[in-house]
């Protein structure tokens, strides 16, 4: 009899899947196809889930979650994967909480909250030692509730052939292996005062442009001038152009004080893009041998790092080659880990 898994798909429905929304909706895709799990689906308020998301997930999810909450739920357990578990009832709980950045001065703290959710929950889920070693200090919690399952690169990144990528750059005005490429926001914990200070001069003399994702923020606009006519803003990506523009990149600049997994620094290697990554968080988890690391507080240890690899063909062709194999891991794998803590819940229940 396959296991029924109620399933806060909140997350996942969004328009565009970053961050936590890729981990729910890529979880949720890669679940629905096990003949070991039946989903029950729940939304916290009307979303219009794109039609193709839908597809691959079979039944629509339920748009009655405030009611159906407080009754009786069809299901052998409850899981919230957006940091929240969003749920009362009687039925056992997984929560995946993907780090503890509020606790440490980036965001608006939730200890209580998160204190009131956890202790309600069988099983914890985080996605790296990182996170759950900073669980154990926030909470106190005993290691063996917390189970570290990472997260992956979507099956569609990796190396692109050069007229893909030549293509995909000159629609946003690049040119290929001529430019250093951010992922994601810059908000505060992402350090985009390294981004900027530490590509100045660099850009010039190396003849590169700084790519990143996104508009530009107020705070930001400072930087412009000295950078001058080499960074441009790509606004939003979606999954159609992202695998190429890492593909092209000369290497991705990711240098976050903390991070709870950190999915652009795993794109970018299943991509053979060399990555620069802080010596932080949970980032040389996912890096491992196949990046380079500087200290995220040391503007010049970043340009340093930088310029190191801008000099050294053999260093950068290198790990073009050894990030696809640090980054082979797939979302199958990880919907099977999950499997595993649902079944590990629901038999000790």
């Amino acid at each position: 009899m396959p296991l029924r898994i109620a399933f806060d798909a909140t997350e996942a429905a969004l328009p565009r899947l970053r961050g936590m929304a890729r981990y729910a909706g890529e979880l949720l895709t890669e679940l629905a196809k096990l003949p070991e799990v039946e989903l029950t689906l729940h939304l916290r308020h009307p979303a219009e889930v794109p039609a193709e998301r839908l597809a691959g997930w079979g039944d629509p999810p339920s748009r009655s979650f405030f009611v159906r909450q407080r009754g009786k739920l069809d299901a052998d357990l409850w899981h919230g994967p957006a940091n929240r578990l969003f749920y009362r009832g009687k039925l056992p709980a997984v929560i995946t909480l993907h780090d503890v950045a509020p606790l440490i001065g980036y965001g608006n703290n939730r200890k209580r909250v998160w204190a009131r959710e956890l202790k309600r929950c069988r099983a914890i889920i985080t996605p790296s030692e990182h996170s759950r070693r900073g669980i154990i200090q926030h909470f106190g919690l005993p290691e063996e509730r917390i189970q570290v399952i990472p997260e992956a690169a979507s099956i569609h990144y990796q190396p692109q052939p050069d007229g893909v990528v030549e293509q995909v750059c000159a629609k946003h005005r690049l040119i290929p292996r001529r430019y250093i490429l951010h992922v994601g926001s810059r908000e505060k914990r992402k350090n985009p005062h390294a981004i900027f200070e530490a590509t100045v001069g660099l850009l010039e003399e190396f003849d590169l442009t700084l790519a990143l994702t996104g508009s530009p923020s107020q705070s930001e606009e400072q930087y412009l001038p000295r950078l001058g006519e080499r960074v441009r803003f790509l606004g939003y990506l979606d999954d159609d152009d992202l695998p190429a523009l890492y593909s092209g990149a000369v290497a991705l600049l990711f240098p976050s004080f903390d991070e709870g997994f950190g999915l652009p620094a795993a794109e970018a290697l299943a991509c053979g893009c060399p990555a620069l990554l802080a010596r932080a968080g949970s980032l040389p988890e996912v890096g491992g041998e196949a990046a380079l690391y500087f200290d995220p507080n040391e503007i010049e240890e970043v340009r340093q790092t930088l310029r190191r690899l801008l000099t050294d063909p053999e260093l950068a062709e290198r790990l073009r080659r050894e990030g696809p194999k640090q980054a082979s891991r797939r979302w199958n794998e990880v919907a099977q880990e999950h499997l595993a803590v649902y079944q590990g819940v629901v038999g000790n229940s």
